[in-house]
């Protein structure tokens, strides 16, 4: 069954595959429901990115402070080819 597109909704999608948004997503939309300038998107895509390093870094030292996460770990994902084959 084909998934019929009314407005930004999906219609005919199987329960299985429907995703919904999370409440950060949710807010982020209401909270940006207006028109930027370039120079604006490009200053929350900034501040999002960094957003997202400083939960990354945190992780990472909390996972390197429960022994959860070594050095050795770190360096033998590193010396890893991750890269689709062609």
């Amino acid at each position: 069954m084909q998934a019929e597109r009314k407005g930004v909704f999906m219609t005919n999608v199987p329960q299985s595959q429907q995703v919904g948004l999370n409440p950060m997503q949710l807010h982020l939309i209401s909270m940006l429901n207006f028109n930027s300038s370039d120079s604006a998107v490009l200053r929350l895509k900034k501040a999002l990115e960094q957003f997202y390093v400083t939960e990354f870094e945190n992780m990472k030292a909390a996972m390197f402070a429960s022994g959860e996460l070594t050095e050795e770990q770190i360096e033998q994902g590193a010396a890893k080819h991750f890269r689709t084959p062609y």
